[in-house]
């Protein structure tokens, strides 16, 4: 393996949100000692292909107004069509900062103040602040849990799809947090539910790159003509490069008329403009280091596996949903001795880990958390023995 992913990156007081923002974010007044697990990016080094090419740039010596190459669109449609099989023109390529900004440009390019937009919970959390900050309405299609795992409620879905004021479906895939990683068929249901009642999409891929044998992900430009041409596909190297201080993603949307009225919101957003070394990254990125991702996705792997068999043997109170794709385990503590209602404090306090609450992602995540384990094997197995020795004192 040319990468080593062992060994842990010198994160603290680099101004890094995952290890130098626990006080403001947990409460917690002493934080040295706490192993964070929460925040979506990874304890890895970038490749060095990457930093070489930045490093070239920087030396150049100035770092003024930027435009984005003539090959930034191609550079994304080959990936998509390499990686995901995908058929992606490179016409219906946008820039956007990030996946958040690009959901954001969508609502109000493709709704109204007093409009509907469905989501899936428990989800990731910025879904709801997007939605609610722009002055539309929430509709929830839960997720329904079963003992083969989560599932959609098509059934739910059409009926709200119907509603004559839901406009716009956002959809997470791989999801976040709960690691479906969706089958075609749910797609092109999705899909066809959305088609039929007038409902645009809006589809987070931003984990597609991180998806564990024997699944794989489907991107939405694969589906029907009719279907993809009423959506819009946001995605990003940050996730899969640890590349998210970048701000640089691509929004595809094979329509016309849909990608004129999101470059229209976009520069109304002043979001179209790109830093001096964010394509740069991902240009990198996409180009030269396939190779980093079939290793990471095999370090994960191992990681993945670690935790499976950690959770099933030293903790059978809890339950772990099977992860298909991105690094988030989504565990579930609601038959645990913990209380819910101490199930926060108990992990930052006393097993002195700092995880993502899963009621952040909806109430339907009441009593489950997200761990991350994009990190050096060592630190995850700390942190489970740190867990393990919690649970074990704890009392009420």
């Amino acid at each position: 393996m040319k990468t080593n992913f062992d060994t842990l990156p010198q994160r603290k007081q680099t101004n890094c949100v995952k290890w130098d923002f626990l006080g403001e974010r947990f409460g917690c007044t002493n934080y040295d000692d706490v192993i964070p697990l929460w925040v979506a990016d990874m304890d890895f080094a970038t490749p060095p292909e990457i930093m070489e090419a930045l490093s070239n740039r920087i030396t150049q010596g100035v770092y003024g107004y930027t435009i984005l190459s003539d090959g930034f669109k191609t550079t994304v449609a080959d990936w998509m069509n390499k990686r995901h099989r995908a058929s992606v023109d490179p016409s219906w390529v946008t820039f956007s900062p990030g996946v958040v900004p690009g959901l954001i440009n969508a609502i109000q390019a493709f709704t109204c103040v007093g409009d509907s937009v469905i989501i899936q919970p428990p989800v990731y959390y910025p879904f709801f602040m997007v939605v609610n900050d722009h002055n539309r309405s929430l509709v929830m299609n839960p997720l329904i849990e079963t003992s083969q795992g989560y599932r959609i409620d098509f059934e739910d879905l059409q009926t709200k799809a119907s509603l004559p004021h839901v406009k716009l479906m956002i959809l997470c895939n791989p999801h976040n947090p709960i690691g479906r990683v969706f089958t075609y068929e749910e797609l092109l249901k999705m899909g066809e539910i959305c088609v039929r009642n007038g409902v645009k999409l809006v589809v987070d891929e931003i984990h597609a790159d991180i998806v564990f044998t024997p699944h794989k992900h489907i991107t939405f430009t694969n589906l029907p003509q009719e279907i993809r041409n009423q959506s819009v596909v946001l995605i990003s190297p940050s996730k899969t490069f640890n590349l998210a201080g970048f701000q640089t993603s691509a929004a595809i949307i094979p329509n016309p008329s849909m990608l004129h009225a999101y470059q229209h919101q976009a520069e109304v957003n002043r979001t179209g403009t790109i830093n001096c070394l964010g394509e740069i990254a991902m240009t990198t990125a996409y180009k030269e280091c396939a190779y980093y991702v079939d290793e990471l996705l095999e370090y994960l792997g191992k990681n993945k596996t670690y935790a499976e068999e950690t959770l099933k043997s030293r903790f059978p109170a809890l339950k772990l949903s099977d992860l298909e794709g991105t690094y988030l385990l989504w565990v579930d503590f609601r038959k645990s001795s913990i209380p819910l209602d101490d199930l926060d404090r108990f992990l930052i306090e006393e097993a002195k880990i700092a995880v993502d609450y899963g009621h952040w992602f909806g109430d339907e995540g009441r009593g489950f958390i997200r761990i991350n384990i994009a990190c050096p094997l060592a630190l995850l197995q700390e942190a489970f023995d740190r867990l393990e020795t919690a649970m074990a004192n704890y009392t009420l």
